[in-house]
């Protein structure tokens, strides 16, 4: 079997995060997003894997190559314009001659994936949709089944008093090849809004399976944090690079810490970091490969990127903020949801929230 994963998006609301970054290589406990679904489809025994492409495709192919590193098979597609998600997906049809998964390359999931594909063909669908029930479905496409799991109805992010129902659309489908069809290659089109409305109206076999487990789509500033604190409380079943040395705190290889460093779980500290004297990680607190925390420095609730330093020469505390990569932070601060710094020269745009 193979799997599609839809990488092309531009992740605009992940600003400023994305403006130099596709979304789909967003760390999430320092590996990117993507890599999750990789191994997750790994798990499942899919190793031949489609990549769509359009943003920044070029980082994408840099990072994960042809898949070996993996155990896995990559073969990418670039789109010169923006073909929607199910446009793209008929991009590559012509490696697609029997029912395939399609993943999104910028949520995180530990769902059974087998287990919708043999719901799907017990069911002789033509599509069928994961989906999860959430507390706020108004963000997402609204599903509604009958009895035998028929789709009847799909609204696309509804208003509040339109929400019949707060199960969703987690944008994994197990797709015919027939569905393809549908549609004209080189025209934009979206599962969603064209492909779904399509099937109901036509009573062709759209189907949604209930998944068990856990999905967070990784779509606003809120979203990317909250999933790696649920990674750090374990909420979610993900492979996360770096020794579990003590109950929810991981600390990568060559970390050199001060003896008098205070580290409050849960936490991760990556690869080749250096925690300063009277440094406190506060919990929930992330902090990147090659990252220099130097003395008096107290963090909470934050996530440092990569090769981030933090250098002062007063107490200074971070609070609810995400530092991008290869930033430096000097001189006295207060980062939190109001930012007051002493010297801006050196102070990375953080994102506070």
């Amino acid at each position: 079997m193979k799997a599609v994963i839809l990488a092309g998006g531009k992740g605009t609301r992940l600003l400023p995060l994305t403006q130099k970054l596709p979304k789909p290589l967003v760390p999430l406990l320092n590996k990117p997003v993507m890599e999750y679904s990789i191994e997750l489809l790994k798990e499942h025994g899919i190793t031949d894997i489609i990549i769509t492409l359009q943003y920044l495709s070029d980082k994408i192919r840099n990072y994960f190559g042809d898949g070996s590193q993996w155990g896995v098979k990559i073969t990418y597609l670039q789109e010169t314009v923006p073909l929607g998600t199910a446009g793209s997906v008929k991009n590559a049809e012509h490696l697609l001659d029997e029912p395939f998964l399609v993943i999104s390359g910028d949520a995180l999931t530990d769902f059974n994936l087998m287990a919708g594909v043999h719901y799907h063909v017990q069911k002789h669908s033509l599509l069928t949709i994961f989906t999860k029930e959430v507390k706020k479905p108004n963000k997402f496409g609204v599903v509604d089944t009958d009895e035998e799991g028929h789709i009847r109805r799909f609204v696309e992010k509804p208003l509040k008093d339109e929400e019949f129902s707060k199960i969703v659309n987690t944008g994994i489908y197990v797709v015919d090849p027939f569905v393809l069809c549908m549609m004209e290659k080189g025209k934009a089109y979206d599962f969603s809004k064209d492909i779904f409305p399509r099937l109901i109206k036509n009573g062709m076999s759209l189907y949604g399976y209930h998944a068990n487990g856990y999905w967070k789509d990784i779509g606003s500033h809120e979203d990317y944090r909250q999933a790696q604190y649920d990674m750090l409380d374990k909420k979610v079943r993900v492979n996360i690079a770096a020794e579990e040395v003590l109950p929810n705190l991981w600390v990568g290889s060559n970390v050199k810490m001060e003896d008098n460093v205070t580290i409050n779980r849960p936490a991760y500290i990556g690869n080749d970091s250096y925690l300063g004297d009277h440094v406190v990680i506060g919990k929930y607190t992330i902090i990147g490969k090659s990252s220099k925390i130097t003395k008096d420095c107290e963090l909470s609730r934050s996530i440092v990127w990569d090769d981030v330093t933090i250098e002062h020469t007063s107490p200074s505390s971070i609070r609810n903020v995400t530092i991008a990569p290869r930033y430096q932070i000097s001189e006295g601060y207060k980062a939190g949801t109001s930012v007051k710094v002493k010297n801006k020269k050196n102070i990375s745009p953080v994102e506070a929230g």
